[in-house]
């Protein structure tokens, strides 16, 4: 007997429905900007009293208590993969529709999944090293939908990696050529751009910068040139923004950040990100902490998100850097131009030029720094450029500029640990350092 008040998945319509859920498009953790290093909680209390205060001081666990408490950040991703497992159990049963329809709503559900396992892997699991990943510790990889079904133990890096690859190449014979009216939606340049972020923070810059040329040429679209927008009001909706390739949001906690002194101060005074993206527009030299606000304005500020997702400018990012990295000094300048040009006043815009290979990379890094600005990309780039030595000890200060917490190279803190509420119920489990 069929429940009162509640449709059941039965048909290719409805399970294509399922993939518009609002869940989805915003399934990731805005508590992640808390641990980069480019944000500020001037008012942060000493000892620390909240979750988030625990998140932003890398705290071991986050939250006091395990019983019945909320996994920050693990929740999100487990909860998504939960919806594309849904999708990929069930849809071969739907009736209604054709099997190409079928075939591809199943790709997008191997997309979403291996994108939400991406996060994982980079959140719980130490940085890629193929000589450990192994046995490094990372996530459970689930392929059930029912929360009665015993959970798996964690599995390893490389085995999550496995799954990733397994269920991107399992996805792109059959994603959608486009997704102009939603993309938050799956299409072929999407994957491509999720399977380039993947092969990027593995560290394995050749193959990264190989999928992100295809998305782009996939995709047939640009980034937005700031050149055109007269306020921040006339971005367009994330959800057909040309220059995002597979968009996602963060939503908890409001859509605001506090950015430390320093890295305002590394803006151009020119740079139009800092005109339409920060309170006060414009403003590069603060002179006091919380003198300057980040507002991923973007769309009407009802709606204000970021895009966390992949996007044109992500990929350009990848093919400079990787290229940078190989020497190639030419297509990392003309890479590193194309991002440049669309975000400062062409009356005053210089391109960039140099010949030293360090000092091409290094601008490259801090263009990366701008352009996905509070993305939750921060975070992930501190772990790869760490386990690089190219990251110098991080601090958190309180009100009174006294250090209470501070993150040095090759910190172990650079791994989360499996969050104590979850393995309350799973007591077996190894952690993830």
């Amino acid at each position: 007997m069929e429940p009162r008040g509640v449709q059941l998945l039965s048909t290719v319509t409805d399970y294509d429905k399922w993939l518009n859920n609002v869940l989805l498009e915003g399934s990731l953790a805005r508590e992640i900007n808390l641990l980069a290093d480019n944000v500020d909680n001037p008012v942060i209390p000493d000892p620390v009293v909240s979750v988030n205060d625990n998140i932003y001081t890398w705290a071991d666990q986050f939250n006091p208590t395990t019983v019945n408490a909320d996994p920050l950040i693990w929740k999100n991703h487990y909860q998504s993969i939960n919806y594309f497992n849904t999708v990929l159990l069930g849809i071969d049963q739907a009736t209604g529709g054709t099997e190409q329809q079928k075939a591809t709503l199943k790709a997008e559900a191997l997309l979403g999944r291996a994108f939400e396992y991406f996060y994982l892997v980079n959140l719980y699991g130490k940085p890629y090293d193929a000589l450990t990943a192994a046995s490094d510790i990372a996530v459970p990889f689930t392929l059930s939908n029912d929360v009665s079904d015993q959970v798996p133990d964690p599995s390893t890096v490389k085995v999550i990696y496995d799954h990733i690859f397994a269920d991107l190449n399992a996805a792109l014979p059959n994603l959608p050529a486009d997704n102009p009216t939603n993309r938050y939606r799956g299409s072929v340049a999407a994957g491509y751009s999720v399977l380039a972020r993947v092969y990027f923070y593995m560290r394995n810059y050749s193959e990264a910068a190989k999928y992100a040329q295809i998305a782009l040429d996939r995709a047939g679209r640009e980034m937005i040139d700031y050149n055109t927008i007269t306020s921040s009001a006339n971005f367009s909706y994330l959800v057909i923004r040309p220059d995002a390739l597979y968009a996602r949001i963060a939503v908890s906690f409001g859509t605001t950040e506090i950015p430390t002194v320093e890295f305002v101060k590394s803006f151009d005074k020119n740079d139009l990100r800092l005109k339409y993206f920060f309170s006060p527009s414009g403003n590069n030299n603060p002179t006091a902490r919380n003198q300057v606000t980040f507002r991923p304005a973007g769309v009407p500020s009802a709606t204000a998100y970021a895009n966390w997702g992949t996007s044109v400018g992500e990929m350009r990012l990848i093919i400079a850097e990787a290229a940078a990295r190989s020497g190639d000094l030419a297509t990392a300048l003309q890479q590193l131009d194309a991002i440049r040009k669309r975000r400062f006043p062409t009356a005053v815009y210089q391109a960039f030029q140099s010949g030293d290979q360090e000092e091409v990379l290094e601008k490259i890094l801090t263009e990366r720094k701008f352009e996905l600005t509070f993305n939750g990309m921060r975070w992930f780039d501190m772990r790869r450029l760490d386990k690089e030595g190219r990251m110098p000890t991080v601090n958190r200060y309180d009100a009174a500029n006294r250090v209470i917490a501070t993150l040095p190279p090759k910190s172990v803190k650079y791994t989360l640990q499996i969050p104590e509420e979850v393995r309350y119920f799973n007591p077996g489990w190894q952690n993830t350092r």
